[in-house]
């Protein structure tokens, strides 16, 4: 049984869908909502427990299985939402290799050759003034080694003409951000001078360098620019190193700087990673969340390091967003476990997690475990950013609030905290009450609320039976074998697949795949999946012959996928009950029956 179909047969779509939407509720077969992905009055969110499938008939007018939920509600990748399944069904995800060299970039070895230099600079006379420094901050040899730190002398090109003895071109070196650009005049080495700190994807493949200045200069980090290999929004410093101690612990601890997170990992605390002293984009909160179920965001408490928190919330994290209010009494909101996973840590003033942990490691632990809960560090934060002596003032924190309030599943946790923020705005309960509503609490559904099913048990479903799926398997073998069917792949549509897998895949195939088999890149986790197909039999045939197999099939998923919105419709239309019905424009239902009538020239489907 392939793994997906594994965490399908052990998880049932209505018990995860509700722990994102705990508005959902039974209307006749099928499970209805307001959409969580849009704002809405009138619910079209469907959950179809005997598909086992979901789909909004609203603006989002998307759907799919199991994983494609849970995709889109956390904002990941395939292999985020397969980790994600994986845990909550019991279910370990065996580690797979890729073939040595296949999807290699040849920029990882200008990186990797860069870094030999670095590490042979450090270790020479010239490289003093930055083991003196690194000596003072306490960093072992060990974790020299480890990080991959390293000294770029101070000379202008030192760097370029080594490469070009290694037979490395200027152009090589500069596509991987190693010199400066020719246009703004001679091309020189990037980083002059510095202490340099080695940033790696999750994998360990090295894409970037950042450089810490040793002297007066500004600016004093200074990192790889954007190349083919470094994105600083998607990667998270130290990854590769803290993934398993992440994994193994269940919690993810985000620091703002690189000797932060060295002295961190020095000291036994290797579930730490630094967001590269930026607030938290959205990617890395994204990559945050594959190998991690708890966060506890620990950034400098000056005024920057706040500013940075408040972005991260806001911004990346979405913590408003996602707790919108879907009415404006006694409403619902989104994702209220976010706000027991989500933590900060208040670090001493004067103080950043490098200074405490080297004098006092103990201490480190103890802020962990204190660490506020992210509605109790918001109370305060934005409290002090809002001018509560003004009534615009105070309508402004209760708007940013009450949601949040309104999130939490215990009753008398709302209860407190709606008091609380009555007491901070010195209005009372009543007036609060009068203006905001009084918030119920974030209610199961049905099923949820009868006992959910536990991830151990089999969730029997003729769906889940079926292992694979021939018909997208075959298009993307065609692809795989053959170069004149692979620069067609735009003609694939993503969402006429119904296996999350295969739409990974089909992905990889988009994005790389118009350059050339060797530039098809597929996650780790469906390596095997990818080569299995590759390499399956097809029958011979000339190229007349793949074009027609090739377009038949593509024929085939658009008229599986119509076919499969018409049966959900019509299953909504049937099951609805007073109350709980979906509204389905009838101009939908006409469009997917011309389009029917248009692939078959015929009026009935």
């Amino acid at each position: 049984m392939a793994l997906s179909d594994d965490i399908k047969a052990r998880l049932d779509i209505v018990d995860v869908v509700a722990q994102y939407v705990p508005e959902l509720k039974q209307s006749g077969r099928n499970f209805t909502a307001r959409c969580p992905f849009h704002q809405e009055r009138s619910p079209s969110f469907v959950v179809f427990p005997e598909r086992q499938t979901w789909r909004c008939f609203g603006a989002c007018a998307t759907g799919g299985d199991l994983f494609s939920f849970v995709m889109k509600a956390d904002n990941v990748e395939f292999t985020g939402a397969l980790r994600t399944l994986a845990q909550r069904a019991g279910v370990s995800i065996p580690e797979h290799r890729r073939e040595q060299g296949r999807s290699k970039h040849p920029l990882l070895a200008v990186n990797d050759q860069a870094l030999r230099f670095f590490q042979d600079a450090l270790a020479a006379e010239r490289g003093l003034l930055a083991r003196d420094y690194l000596a003072k901050r306490g960093v072992s040899d060990e974790s020299v080694l480890r990080f991959g730190l390293g000294y770029s002398p101070s000379t202008g090109d030192e760097l370029l003409r080594h490469m070009q003895s290694l037979g490395i071109t200027q152009e090589q070196v500069r596509e991987a951000g190693l010199v400066t650009s020719p246009e703004t005049g001679t091309v020189r080495d990037m980083f002059r001078g510095r202490l340099m700190f080695t940033i790696r994807d999750r994998d360990g493949n090295i894409v970037g360098f950042a450089g810490r200045a040793l002297d007066e200069s500004n600016p004093k980090y200074l990192n790889t620019p954007q190349t083919a290999l470094f994105d600083k929004r998607s990667l998270l410093y130290a990854m590769s190193q803290a993934k398993e101690s992440i994994a193994k612990e269940g919690l993810a601890v985000v620091v703002e700087g690189y000797m932060d997170v060295i002295a961190a990992h020095e000291h036994g605390y290797q579930n730490v990673v630094a967001s590269m002293g930026t607030a938290l984009t959205e990617q890395q909160v994204a990559l945050l969340k594959q190998h991690a179920k708890a966060f506890v965001l620990a950034l400098d408490p000056d005024n920057a390091g706040q500013e940075a928190t408040l972005r991260s919330l806001e911004g990346s994290w979405n913590v408003f967003g996602q707790f919108a209010a879907s009415g404006r009494r006694g409403g619902l909101y989104q994702r209220p476990d976010e706000l027991q996973s989500l933590r900060i840590a208040l670090l001493p003033l004067g103080k950043d997690p490098d200074d405490l942990i080297r004098q006092d490691p103990g201490q480190w632990r103890i802020l962990l475990d204190q660490a506020q809960p992210v509605v109790e560090y918001l109370f305060d934060a934005l409290s002090r950013r809002t001018d509560l002596e003004s009534s615009a003032g105070k309508a402004e924190l209760a708007q940013r609030l009450f949601p949040l309030i309104a999130a939490m599943r215990n009753p008398y946790d709302q209860d407190r905290y709606f008091q609380r923020l009555a007491a901070l705005l010195q209005v009372t309960v009543s007036t609060l009450e009068a203006s905001v509503g009084r918030p119920k609490p974030a209610q199961r559904s049905k099923r949820q609320a009868g006992g959910a099913l536990e991830t151990s048990q089999v969730v029997v479903s003729a769906f889940r039976q079926v292992e694979g799926d021939p018909l997208e398997e075959r298009v993307l073998s065609l692809m795989l074998q053959h170069d004149d069917l692979l620069v067609r792949c735009a003609e694939v549509v993503e969402e006429h697949f119904l296996r999350s897998e295969n739409r990974a895949l089909l992905r990889a195939i988009q994005d790389g795949g118009i350059m050339g088999l060797d530039s098809v890149k597929p996650p780790e986790e469906i390596w095997n999946h990818f080569e299995r197909i590759a390499g399956c039999d097809l029958p011979p045939s000339d190229k007349s012959q793949r074009d027609a197999d090739f377009d038949g099939c593509i024929r085939r998923l658009e008229e599986r996928y119509l076919r499969e919105l018409k049966a959900q419709e019509e299953a909504v239309l049937a099951q609805a009950v007073p109350g709980g019905s979906v509204g389905i424009e009838d101009d939908r239902i006409t469009e997917v029956n011309l389009r029917l009538k248009e692939i078959f020239g015929r009026a009935d489907p």
